[in-house]
């Protein structure tokens, strides 16, 4: 069986426009939650409790390369990808190598595909009460808009797929790169996620569930209030270990193992029994134990179910061994990203592994019984060879990646 590799990272969110400034916002404890009003014609809403937006400095970059015309004319979700992706393609030396990215395949997850192409669209037609909308869309707003974006812009010309699983929509992505890789159908995949959903409508919609918080995110906190939405993407760049070796690539990690499982129960309620078993099937395709201290990158959304499920099912797949893991929750920082967040929360497990530090936990006030975890609360050196990365989300989808140090 082929082994994977992660060859090249790249990423966008409120905490910065790359790498090294998301890596240095983490260690240094800063967050990129803040408050934010939005308007649309009459109505207003302050959201107290919403993650930055992806800094323009990203952006910037993809002007550098690509025409006005070419990242005007698509919704931010797919300029966040793309943002993502220059940075991963550039880290893995492939940017300028087209000879293989022809031959490259794109796995591309979003849970909701383009808001604010969606809200201007309805704006139009049902507050301004004009008869027709942009003629471009739907093509800005359907879900697989950063996958055909991301082909384009890179001139990427094999399997392209768009993945959609709510918030574990980037792990589910990263999970069936893995799958190629190993079963010889791509040497090179770009694979991740990205989300782009604070905008008036989305985060009504957010309200109307109850789930978000009225400041901060606090994951395992006591007094957690809910989740904080964020925006963004992460790209990460796998590769077959031979052909990356062949070619000299630097080799951040091993993408070890996946699991993924369906609570088919409830659509909001997560299944503690059903998360754990997702754990335990990414350990037994990893080949990874427990012994040691494994680093665990929680889905943490800061909302009092989830949070209780999340350290039952920890628990449960970690019976005896939990307590000498560590767990961090990047939510706290960042914020939800939605479909981009499981990429992004891989990415970081697999730079804490590297940097031998674990990035805190921000915004905690004090323990919860009913989280009874291992946590990172200050930036804490680690030895983990193996970091778990988990993805729990609505609908009861369940995804989990390990990431091995290489």
């Amino acid at each position: 069986m082929n082994k994977a590799v992660i060859t090249g990272i790249g990423c966008v969110s409120g905490l910065g426009a790359d790498v090294p400034s998301t890596w240095e916002s983490l260690i240094a404890g800063k967050g990129a939650i803040q408050p934010k009003i939005i308007e649309v014609k009459n109505l207003e809403q302050n959201f107290k409790g919403a993650a930055a937006p992806a800094v323009p400095e990203a952006l910037k970059e993809l002007g550098k390369k690509f025409s006005e015309k070419q990242i005007s004319g698509v919704d931010p979700f797919s300029n966040f990808g793309a943002a993502a992706t220059l940075e991963a393609l550039k880290d893995a030396g492939l940017l300028d190598d087209q000879e293989r990215l022809d031959q490259a395949a794109i796995i591309y997850g979003s849970a909701s595909g383009g808001n604010a192409a969606i809200e201007s669209a309805y704006e139009r037609v049902f507050l301004n009460r004009l008869p027709n909308i942009h003629p471009m869309s739907i093509p800005r707003y359907m879900s697989s808009a950063s996958v055909s974006h991301l082909s384009m812009m890179f001139g990427i010309r094999g399997h392209c797929l768009a993945v959609s699983s709510a918030c574990a929509s980037s792990a589910h992505a990263i999970s069936e790169a893995m799958h190629m890789i190993r079963s010889g159908r791509a040497s090179v995949v770009v694979t991740g996620g990205s989300d782009a959903s604070l905008t008036f409508g989305s985060l009504r919609g957010w309200a109307a569930l109850q789930a978000m918080a009225p400041d901060s995110c606090r994951p395992f906190s006591i007094n957690r209030k809910g989740m904080v939405i964020g925006e963004g993407g992460a790209t990460l760049i796998i590769e077959e270990e031979g052909h990356a070796r062949k070619r000299g690539a630097k080799i951040y990690a091993e993408v070890a193992g996946s699991g993924s499982t369906a609570d088919a129960r409830h659509i909001t309620q997560p299944d503690p029994e059903n998360a754990a078993a997702a754990i335990l099937a990414a350990h037994k395709d990893a080949g990874a134990s427990d012994e040691g201290s494994i680093l665990i990158s929680a889905h943490g959304t800061g909302t009092k179910l989830n949070d209780k499920s999340e350290t039952t099912a920890l628990r449960l797949a970690y019976p005896s061994s939990i307590d000498r893991h560590r767990v961090i929750a990047t939510k706290s920082a960042h914020g939800h990203m939605l479909g981009a967040t499981g990429a992004m929360e891989f990415l970081i497990a697999v730079l804490a592994l590297r940097a031998k530090v674990a990035p805190p936990i921000l915004n905690y006030v004090g323990p919860d019984p009913e989280c009874d975890l291992p946590l990172v609360l200050e930036p804490q050196e680690i030895t983990s060879e193996v970091a778990v990365s988990t993805s729990f989300a609505f609908g009861g989808l369940n995804a989990v990646l390990v990431a091995r140090k290489y």
